[in-house]
């Protein structure tokens, strides 16, 4: 068996005695997701194909093998018009490796449906509503999602809506099938004490929250919690206040109860079901009933939230007055195709003098991210993929964002003759970047599987550079530009984009220089967008604090980047 889910190492393959793999439609962290036909009933299904690293003696391969089963077995038990339909587990002689069968659902996701703006809120209440009635579904057979965000919402025909990837739920009865120190879930999407140990067991309140902020993110078009780093996402989610939703109408007090940091202050099940029932109506909708309806009587296995890191001794409550994060860049796919700014959450009351712009960070969550990053990380890279009404594949999980785990970098940064810059070689984007020794790579995603490519690094939290690379470029570098100018427009009134159309080495290339104002402080972007003759496209990118020395250090950096960057063109190999 082909565990490297290229394109056509199983096609055509029998699973099972009966599954026939039609076409590859997508893969993802832990599998290979294709269209097969059930010869024995003549219908079409989606199967999913293992994909497990190391040795099959190894404690984390069983582990993960074991994930597998319990995923089945988790989405198996619940019975629920809006939860994706298990079919059969076939486990393959050659590895012994549970194959899932599933039903294949025509259409996209509820993420790739926010990639081209966002919701109303009544179809975001109806969404869901149906959403809430598979997780309701779960809870009552004692199962916890632990990972409801946009990629897993499965948009088919006849407004039908999907919840999938049942893949790191919790299972009453289960043993635990994770070690200290491993986390589980993605990122933006999870309950903070899920993370801090805060307000006892994760239970039916974490799903709740994660689909407040799937609400959210439904009517606004962007996650509340997105932030560039882990630790800047981790400092989102346990100690800056949500921004208030400008775009939810009716729906907007419902998602701020949801995203309260306590979980026994949140909303019941029963309650938000009525609230979404009146947004998606367009009725009135009632006024709070109460709180802490949370019921978690049948998952006492919950107690210790397998699979979550324990981080109360590392957590600390946030200073009574703490300083506002950034308006960082989310990580997300839209955001590297049409780059905009990640909004500022609101922070109160704000110090009388303005401090210095920076990411948020305290010790605490430094120390959490410490713990994280040397805990071993698993972020649900579990993948659902279906198949468009127009039959092409559609791949159902962020491309870019903290919801899925940051691979451990390659490149091996050389230095260079000059001692106060750094070259970084790029292999996989067949480019070499150069950039002052100070500044500290902060995140990595993107593989030939899962495009785009790109790198950041930061400088004191201050100043960040972007490395991205696409293997097929989206656009012309001039409508790369403008698509970015109208996404900084549409974030921000305020926003200013220049562009000019240039060329880089002989390329084709396109320069946009943006400024913005969010809650008072200043930002500046600048960008350059390469395509090469091979269809390929680079985008080197500067964000900067506008009207500070560290503007001028961050021009200085970008024009000297940019005059040290060099790109490949042998596309031989495919990938880069």
């Amino acid at each position: 068996m082909s565990n490297d889910g290229d394109s056509g190492g199983g096609k055509g393959r029998i699973v099972g005695g009966r599954y026939r793999l039609v076409e590859r439609i997508g893969s993802g962290g832990m599998g290979t997701v294709w269209r097969a036909v059930d010869e024995l009933v003549g219908r079409e299904v989606a199967v999913k194909q293992p994909r497990l690293p190391g040795d099959p003696e190894d404690e984390s391969h069983q582990r993960a093998a074991h994930r597998l089963y319990r995923e089945a077995r988790a989405a198996a038990r619940v019975d629920h018009p809006s939860a994706v339909t298990i079919h059969d587990v076939v486990a393959e002689e050659e590895d012994g490796l549970p194959w899932i069968v599933m039903e294949l659902v025509r259409g996209e996701s509820l993420h790739e449906v926010l990639q081209r703006g966002p919701l109303e809120p009544a179809e975001s209440a109806r969404i869901g509503l149906a959403v809430l009635g598979a997780l309701r579904a779960a809870h009552s057979v004692g199962i916890v999602h632990r990972d409801v965000k946009p990629a897993n919402v499965l948009l088919g025909p006849h407004h039908r809506v999907v919840l999938t990837d049942f893949g790191i739920a919790h299972i009453q009865g289960e043993e635990s099938l994770t070690v200290s120190g491993e986390f589980i879930g993605s990122l933006e999407f999870i309950a903070p004490e899920r993370m801090s140990g805060r307000g006892g067991p994760a239970g039916p309140a974490s799903d709740l929250w994660s689909l407040g902020v799937l609400l959210y993110a439904a009517v606004e078009g962007w996650s509340p919690f997105r932030r560039t780093t882990l630790e800047s996402t981790l400092a989102a989610i346990l100690a800056a206040d949500t921004p208030e939703p400008k775009q939810a109408g009716p729906l907007g007090p419902l998602v701020v109860r949801l995203l309260d940091k306590e979980p026994e202050r949140r909303p019941g099940a029963a309650e938000v079901a009525v609230a979404l029932e009146a947004v998606a109506e367009g009725w009135p909708v009632p006024g709070p009933s109460g709180v802490g309806e949370q019921d978690a009587s049948g998952l006492r296995e919950l107690a210790e939230d397998t699979g979550t890191i324990g981080l109360g001794m590392a957590v600390r409550p946030p200073d009574p007055t703490p300083e506002p994060p950034a308006p960082e860049t989310p990580v997300s796919a839209s955001a590297l195709t049409t780059p905009a700014p990640a909004p500022e959450t609101t922070a109160a009351p704000k110090p009388a003098s303005k401090p210095k712009r920076r990411f948020l960070r305290r010790p605490a969550i430094a120390a959490l991210l410490a713990a994280v990053l040397v805990g071993g990380i698993w972020l649900g890279t579990s993948t659902y993929l279906t198949e468009t009404e127009s039959g092409s594949a559609a791949e159902l999980t962020p491309r870019h964002s903290p919801d899925t785990p940051t691979p451990t970098p390659t490149p091996t940064p050389t230095p260079t003759p000059t001692a106060s810059w750094t070259t970084h070689r790029e292999p996989a984007m067949n480019a070499t970047l150069a950039l002052p020794a100070a500044y500290k790579e902060t995140a990595r995603e993107g593989s030939a599987d899962d495009p785009p490519r790109f790198v950041v690094y930061d400088l004191d939290d201050t100043i960040q550079l972007r490395l991205t690379q696409w293997d097929k470029a989206p656009r012309s570098p001039m409508a790369q530009a403008q698509a970015a100018q109208d996404t900084w427009g549409s974030r921000n009134a305020d926003a200013s984009t220049q562009k000019t159309r240039t060329s880089f080495h002989g390329y084709e290339a396109a320069l946009a220089d943006t400024t913005y104002d969010w809650d008072g402080r200043p930002t500046r972007v600048m960008q350059l967008m390469i395509r090469t003759p091979d269809s390929r496209m680079y985008e080197l990118r500067v964000d900067m604090p506008k009207g500070t020395a560290d503007e001028k250090k961050g021009t200085a950096v970008f024009k000297s980047a940019r005059g040290r960057l060099e790109i490949g063109n042998d596309t031989s190999d495919g990938s880069g």
